[in-house]
């Protein structure tokens, strides 16, 4: 725990903010108050009111009553570049990356080094990027990449470099180690103290418990949109904490038990190709398989491979009895897989489409008669249906996925594949951005699947949640599988040493 912040001075203060939207009051007389220097954890249940009062603090939203003061000025209406040029920079959940620009231009984007006749300084530009990078521990990134090449991972590196290179004074996370793997969650984690430590507020927004108490000196908590408390994060105990979040108490359990399967619904022998190195797996009947790995393992590239997405240079894939020979995602969703992908934001959402075409987008033949005509009825009824099931938050079905929080976007891709009859589930970091309770239930389906049958693989970065979750973990290195455990057998310090590279005789 980091040590109270000597100075005391608020630099960042939000007194009674109150938003409302077309029938839904988002902010009811919210107060934030930030001091100079402190690690500030912002959080709440998803659809709470985080997003919409960093919002209004970034100039997106205008607030409808309410007073903002920084560094001691009152602001009555500002816009994003504003904030930015008072020395407040935000580093969002869903990234704001350009993807058809290389890392180069986005990192300098709307500041680019320019010549003397006005031009962009290309050179200076790649050379700042190149040293904007290395300040957060990156070096084998090329910045003439366009981000569209990256993994989700490495865009979050090149928008964290991004802000730390404006050098502010308020620095706002939403989430950001939920794609990081150990190694570079770390490294942000000590960037952030140094930076904590030459009077930068940061103002921390995340669902991740450990990540609350490893680094904020203060806790906020929202829920439906009012402030419910603030306080000291030395006073106010995990349980307390999660309670305040969620209005009641979470069942904190481990779901992985060993099952007697013994159907194999998917099989994967000598698996080759974009960065996967000899990849193999077994997935059972009723069994949920947790791949485990640092990012960068190879764990999206081997699901891609998987489902089709990329090609495969070599090696053998059987779904449900089926072998993928002319392996496309159209031929795998037909054998009975499912993919609820790592970015759901551009890979699983139709964004400018409603919750109720995005549900039930995969599974259309279902809601046909004759295979011809859409039979409204039934979709409509089913929609609701996972609407109520999965608890996700909107006014109603016809809502543009575009305008729901992360963790409700998450929930409508999971809805998407429920209404298929899928036998073979890839979920490839479904709790990124998603509440604790919300993780909770997300788990509990996962086993709902199982049980009825199907086979569930379970990719996570977090090392905890796949020992608590799954029935046997895999952990992934550099493309390839160096350990199978069994969670009841095992625990984070081995598994996060595999996931590091390392042998078990380095536990001893």
């Amino acid at each position: 725990m980091l040590k109270e912040p000597e100075v005391t001075d608020l630099i960042l203060e939000m007194k009674s903010i109150i938003k409302n939207f077309p029938g839904v009051q988002a902010l009811q007389d919210v107060d934030l108050s930030i001091k100079k220097g402190e690690i500030h954890a912002l959080v709440g249940q998803n659809g709470a009111g985080k997003s919409t009062l960093l919002k209004i603090l970034s100039g997106f939203y205008h607030m409808d009553s309410g007073k903002v003061t920084l560094n001691g000025k009152d602001l009555r209406r500002w816009t994003p570049q504003q904030m930015i040029d008072w020395g407040v920079s935000f580093i969002y959940q869903e990234l704001n990356l350009v993807q058809s620009l290389s890392v180069a231009q986005n990192i300098y984007i709307g500041r680019e080094p320019k010549n003397p006749i006005g031009l962009i300084n290309w050179n200076t530009m790649r050379a700042g990027a190149v040293e904007a990078l290395a300040r957060i521990g990156v070096t084998d990134l090329d910045v003439n990449t366009p981000v569209n090449q990256l993994t989700v991972a490495k865009q979050q590196l090149v928008a964290i470099a991004r802000v730390l290179d404006m050098d502010p004074t308020v620095l706002i996370l939403d989430e950001p180690t939920s794609r990081l793997g150990l190694e570079d969650a770390e490294r942000l984690f000590e960037i952030l103290k140094d930076m904590q430590e030459k009077g930068l507020s940061i103002i921390y927004v995340t669902h991740r418990l450990s990540n609350i108490y490893r680094l904020s000196d203060r806790i906020t908590v929202l829920r439906d949109g009012k402030l419910i408390i603030s306080a000291d994060t030395n006073d106010l105990p995990a349980s307390e904490l999660v309670k305040h979040m969620v209005g009641q108490e979470v069942v904190d359990r481990s779901y992985g038990s060993k099952k007697d399967t013994e159907k194999v619904l998917l099989q994967v022998s000598g698996l080759f190709g974009n960065g996967v190195n000899g990849f193999d797996l077994q997935l059972h009947t009723s069994e949920v398989v947790g791949l485990l790995g640092a990012v960068g393992a190879g764990k999206t590239e081997s699901v891609r491979l998987i489902f089709g997405i990329d090609p495969i240079d070599e090696g053998y894939i059987q779904v449900c009895g089926t072998e993928m020979e002319n392996h496309t995602p159209t031929n795998a969703i037909s054998a009975g897989m499912a993919l609820c992908p790592e970015d759901r934001k551009y890979q699983g959402l139709l964004l400018e489409n409603s919750i109720s075409e995005n549900v039930t987008l995969a599974g259309l033949k279902k809601f046909a008669t004759w295979n011809l005509f859409p039979n409204k009825k039934k979709e409509k009824s089913i929609v609701f249906e996972l609407v109520n099931r999965l608890r996700i938050t909107t006014p109603k079905i016809s809502t543009h996925a575009r305008s729901l929080s992360g963790g409700n976007q998450q929930k409508v891709v999971l809805a998407k594949w429920l209404c298929t009859d899928s036998k073979v589930f890839l979920f490839d970091e479904p709790t990124i951005g998603v509440d604790v309770q919300g993780k909770a239930e997300i788990y509990q389906l996962l086993h709902e699947l199982s049980d009825q049958g199907a086979g569930v693989l379970f990719v996570t970065s977090d090392i905890e949640e796949g020992l608590q979750v799954c029935d046997r973990v895999l952990v992934m290195f550099k493309g390839q599988i160096v350990a199978e455990l069994d969670p009841r057998e095992t625990n984070k310090e081995e598994a996060s040493l595999y996931a590091m590279g390392g042998s078990p005789d380095e536990l001893h």
